[in-house]
């Protein structure tokens, strides 16, 4: 048995409250952090995860080495983030989470009157919802845990491959990564789920389905560590 890894991953999609009853939310599942998870518990390491998703989001099969932080919002997942980080040494984070851009500012009606969070009543004809710019939840990562190997995830929509090439390749570099998985919505809800891992080199490696991408994943993180 080799020595174990601690493993952080993210994973589901965050919402943003605009009442007590109504949110901002995006598409991610956390299906694929899930089956990265299951990957890291079926190899041959002894691996200790901690896995940040939010509520709603598909989670691994309950385990000893397994701890799961729900984190539903931008600013609960930064703050879960910090604190894990703060504990642990992590020796790979894989920042799967589909994170919003932006939060809620504030919210008036058709006069301009600011509303509360409370419930908004539906009689109001009109809304006007001022979004502010989230915070970079993978800017964060190599500060908080400058050792690990970091594998962000970059999701564009029915782009050309050079396209989503050069978009992982920008956002590996701004956030010092060492790798990114780019992917493409038009493939992700299917079978045939498609990424490319990337390297800092600017070289990738093709993997088609959820379960071979998690495997390309933990086999990339395993080969550093």
């Amino acid at each position: 048995m080799k020595r174990g890894l601690n493993i952080l991953i993210t994973a589901g999609g965050t919402s943003e409250k605009i009442d007590d009853v109504r949110r901002i939310t995006n598409s991610g599942t956390g299906t694929l952090g899930a089956r990265i998870a299951e990957a890291f518990l079926a190899s041959a390491h002894d691996c200790s995860i901690t896995y940040i998703c939010s509520a709603s989001a598909v989670k691994p099969p309950s385990a000893d080495s397994v701890s799961i932080v729900i984190a539903d919002d931008v600013e609960s997942v930064k703050n879960a983030v910090i604190s894990a980080c703060s504990k642990t040494e992590y020796d790979a984070i894989i920042h799967s989470m589909a994170i919003g851009d932006y939060q809620v500012q504030t919210i008036t009606d058709e006069t301009g009157q600011r509303l509360s969070d409370a419930k908004i009543s539906s009689d109001i004809e009109s809304l006007v919802i001022v979004l502010k710019k989230a915070p970079k939840i993978i800017a964060l990562l190599r500060d908080l845990a400058p050792t690990a190997v970091i594998i962000g995830f970059k999701l564009l929509s029915y782009v050309s491959e050079e396209d989503l090439v050069h978009a992982g390749n920008e956002l590996l570099k701004k956030n010092r990564s060492d790798y990114v998985l780019a992917n493409d919505m038009k493939t992700v809800r299917t079978e045939n789920h498609e990424g490319l891992l990337i390297n800092k080199n600017g070289d990738y490696e093709r993997a088609s389905g959820k379960n071979e991408i998690a495997e390309l994943i933990v086999r990339t993180v395993l080969q550093q560590n």
